[in-house]
């Protein structure tokens, strides 16, 4: 890697976009070795840090984002590596084992400010998984998010306010860009893609069969996806291989489901909020996968379980490193009847509370047994992991509209419908369901298979062998003019509910300094990763929210971030100015113009 002259050149965006087709697997050869901010051994007070992200063979734009980081902070004189790992390694040494130092990956969807809650709360700076990855703390932080999900109208808009003028203020993470999702359909066998959006999997469940094409005919719904891990793992509460749901959120049903902005009984047929208590109503008689009785008692364990998968059997708890924002909502659950359950609210408007019902329902009778301590290797703090959290769950079994049929690892993923799911039942007794989702669906099974890449995946859509793309595409290269130019072929553009972030290790020097923190930031130019890496299928932001209600005005993305803008144009970082704003805050350089700690 070239990097910078002393007297301050700029790196130009040739060479960075040109270096990045070489950046797959082969980059990190051999053993991954941890590495954190530390005083070189050589210079002792030079400043040292590791980029994590996943090779471009599976996410070119955060490889390309990784590069373009790497490259300025070198140019200023910082030292940095890129450690490109695979993505699953990558989640487990960043989510579980607090590995890194930077790390560049797309957060979780931000469909509502309480996922903020688990995603910077100090309570959870010691949890595995997506509850505060960055280990930061800020008191002044912990009590604008309580207030947020305390309250509703007004004050809750003023309560995220302050959180959102924090989090850009602190930089925590730096967000900066929400990429579109691409997806690619055919429409000879299946219409109505544009129905619901794509990026939600319950979207299949609305497609009609196209004219033409018999209802007797056994059809089946084919998709492929780059992304292997679908196929590896099962599990809804396994961090390092879901951001998000394409396969479980067809076989775990929540009692609540949010579909566009709304939330609709699912499991529930009913629901009510009193006096800081959530009482549910079950549609009557539903099943799980293996024909056991679904009831409330499922319910409460659900939340009991989330809270600590151990179930008391170990000293300390162990919950669930997914679904804490939502499921922390709830103090206290038990089943009345085998279609009621009450649930006890922490203080929490309804506003807030209802998202608790968001969380996916687990068959008690096949997850209690998971609660005891897992026996594996390389996860540090292991003795207090539970089975619940590592099992890769292959034969899930649970009461949503799709089954599991066969599962054959890193090829295909094959499921076919839940003939005894309430929505085959019929409109009568489903009136706040959308019609759209309502009977049988119009395949007789689903295949993901998995494919060596987007351009993969792209190309089978325009060949006719696969029926849609399951994940979104990479914008870059040929692959949106293949879709344009194949023949019964669709695109599908939505902006995505995550963006892509650089999170810091708030827990290791120099990233808990937020000076650090902001001057880092600033040495990354969103204009020129929303338009040259991400292709112009993005939008650059200053925080999850920009754009949204709950974004202050004078937080808003407005040809630059309001708050830590670039220190350059076009992509190519102004060496000298980007020098003397860490000199204002007390950084040094030495004599070789590399930045020192004194």
């Amino acid at each position: 890697m070239e990097t910078a002259a002393a007297d301050g050149p700029t790196i130009s965006r040739r060479e960075l976009l040109g270096g990045a087709a070489g950046l797959t697997l082969a980059s990190t050869s051999g053993c991954i070795q941890r590495i954190r901010s530390i005083l070189n051994r050589d210079s002792p007070s030079a400043v040292s840090l590791s980029v994590t992200a996943p090779p471009a063979d599976s996410d070119r734009m955060a490889t390309l984002l990784a590069r373009h980081l790497v490259e300025n902070l070198e140019a200023v004189g910082i030292n940095a590596t890129l450690n490109v790992l695979p993505e699953t390694e990558l989640y487990r040494e960043v989510l579980l084992n607090g590995n890194f130092d930077l790390f560049i990956a797309q957060i979780p969807p931000m469909d509502d400010p309480q996922a903020l809650y688990g995603l910077l709360h100090s309570v959870y700076a010691t949890e595995p998984g997506w509850q505060n990855p960055y280990r930061y703390a800020s008191l002044s932080l912990d009590d604008a998010l309580e207030r947020q999900r305390a309250t509703a109208g007004t004050q809750r808009r003023e309560a995220v306010g302050e959180a959102l003028e924090l989090l850009c203020r602190e930089q925590p993470f730096t967000t900066v860009a929400f990429p579109d999702e691409i997806r690619a359909a055919r429409t000879d066998n299946f219409t109505g893609w544009e129905r619901y959006p794509l990026q939600n999997p319950l979207s299949y469940l609305t497609l009609d069969r196209a004219t033409g094409v018999s209802a007797s005919e056994e059809l089946v719904l084919r998709l492929g996806s780059a992304d292997a891990r679908m196929s590896q793992n099962l599990n809804p509460l396994s961090a390092e291989y879901r951001r998000m749901n394409p396969v479980t959120d067809l076989l775990y049903d929540p009692p609540v489901r949010l579909i566009e902005g709304e939330f609709v009984p699912w499991l529930a047929s009913e629901y009510s909020w009193d006096s800081g208590r959530l009482r549910v109503s079950l549609r009557p008689g539903q099943r799980w996968h293996d024909g056991t009785s679904l009831t409330a008692s499922d319910v409460a364990f659900t939340y009991q379980f989330l809270a600590d998968t151990s179930l008391g059997t170990v000293a300390q708890t162990v919950p669930a490193p997914r679904f804490r924002a939502w499921s922390d909502l709830v103090s206290d659950a038990y089943a009345v009847d085998d279609t009621t359950v009450e649930l006890s609210m922490v203080e929490t408007s309804r506003e807030v509370g209802v998202h608790a019902l968001t969380v996916p329902v687990f068959p008690e009778h096949i997850w209690r047994e998971m609660s005891d301590v897992a026996d594996i290797q390389g996860i540090e703090g292991s003795d207090n992991i539970t089975n619940a959290i590592v099992s890769s769950n292959i034969e899930a079994v649970g009461s949503g509209p799709l089954t599991v049929e066969q599962v054959t690892t890193d090829e295909s993923v094959v499921l076919r419908p839940f003939n005894d799911h309430f929505l085959q039942r019929g409109a009568g007794i489903l009136e706040e369901i959308p019609d759209a989702f309502i009977g049988e669906p119009a395949f007789d099974r689903v295949e993901f298979t998995v494919v060596p890449s987007n351009e993969a995946a792209v190309s089978l859509v325009a060949d006719g062998e696969i029926d849609a793309t399951a994940t979104s595409v990479d914008p870059r290269g040929a692959v949106i003019e293949r879709i344009i130019s194949a023949s019964g072929v669709s695109q599908f553009t939505e902006q995505s509910h995550s963006p892509y972030q650089i999170g810091y290790n708030t827990g290791v020097a120099p990233f808990s300094n937020p000076y650090f923190r902001r001057l880092v930031a600033r040495l990354v130019d969103k204009n020129y990763v929303a338009d040259e890496i991400f292709e112009g299928y993005g939008r650059p932001v200053a925080h999850p929210f920009d754009g949204t209600r709950w974004n202050p005005e004078e937080l808003s993305f407005d040809g630059e971030d309001p708050v830590v803008p670039f220190i350059g144009s076009g992509g190519d970082v102004d060496v000298e100015a980007a020098r003397a704003a860490f000199r204002e805050r007390g950084f040094a350089f030495d004599e070789n113009d590399t930045l020192i700690l004194r």
